[in-house]
């Protein structure tokens, strides 16, 4: 996963303005569900495992977590910096890719109530989850994008004249590849679907400025082709970029470090 830290050090500024936008929906439903099974509460010792730049930290912070938050990029921990200095109680920061720790570093030392890790590859297969689930000794919970649907971003891509992009038959099988995974490294879990839909609205410039940090399809467009294919989908010199999802929450207990 190192090779991937400059890339996400590129999109840390749209995750940082994602989550100035405050709680939506889909967040508001996760925290609910998170503290109907008990996973959260006042004084818990909360993990998250590729973090960006603290989104759920805060929400897990306002209620009253412990949060210590990991990621591969620095520039989204800057970021998660920033938004958590407003906090007294208990949080910490740490970099690393996963792949390469060994758990046994002081900040896992005390380990947790609940490790999570949400739209984030850094939990990808049977020796990161083994090594999530030794951290914890409550539950873990993964959210995984199961399928992704985005119009807007389809037809810019054709009208660029390239392929068409080949997301969603990955996303179909990771839920499934992530249960397989978990079940080997000796766990039951736990899997349901849930609805995320949401849309973004641009300029022609921000739009494109968008889609190349975003898509690796787009890795050989020029910025100025860019901006002139997305003027022809604007309207009033805006674009509206809808994106339709279905999330997999997986989850698990795990008797980890107490």
């Amino acid at each position: 996963m190192a090779e991937t830290r400059a890339q996400w050090d590129t999109v840390a500024v749209d995750y940082q303005r994602v989550a100035k936008l405050g709680l939506n929906e889909y967040n508001s439903r996760l925290l609910r569900f998170w503290s109907e099974k008990e996973m959260i509460f006042p004084g818990a010792r909360v993990l998250d495992i590729g973090c960006g730049v603290g989104k759920y930290g805060v929400y897990l912070a306002e209620l009253g977590c412990d949060v210590t938050l990991t990621d591969i990029s620095g520039e989204m921990l800057r970021h998660a910096r920033e938004n958590m200095s407003r906090f007294s109680t208990p949080w910490a920061v740490y970099q690393c890719d996963f792949d390469r720790v060994s758990g046994e570093e002081s900040v896992f030392e005390k380990g947790f109530d609940l490790s999570i890790s949400t739209m984030s590859p850094a939990v990808h297969d049977t020796p990161t989850v083994r090594k999530m689930s030794a951290m914890t000794h409550g539950w873990c919970f993964l959210a995984r994008f199961a399928h992704w649907r985005q119009p807007m971003r389809d037809e810019f891509i054709k009208r660029l004249g390239l392929p068409a992009h080949a997301q969603a038959q990955s996303l179909d099988s990771d839920p499934a590849d992530m249960l397989k995974m978990i079940s080997e490294a000796g766990y039951e879990p736990t899997m349901e679907y849930v609805d995320y839909n949401w849309a973004d609205t641009r300029t022609a410039e921000g739009f494109a400025e968008h889609m190349l940090r975003r898509t690796d399809a787009l890795a050989n467009v020029s910025l100025q082709r860019a901006i002139e294919c997305a003027k022809t989908l604007s309207r009033d010199g805006v674009i509206e970029d809808a994106v339709y999802t279905k999330v997999a929450w997986i989850y698990w207990k795990s008797e980890g470090r107490t």
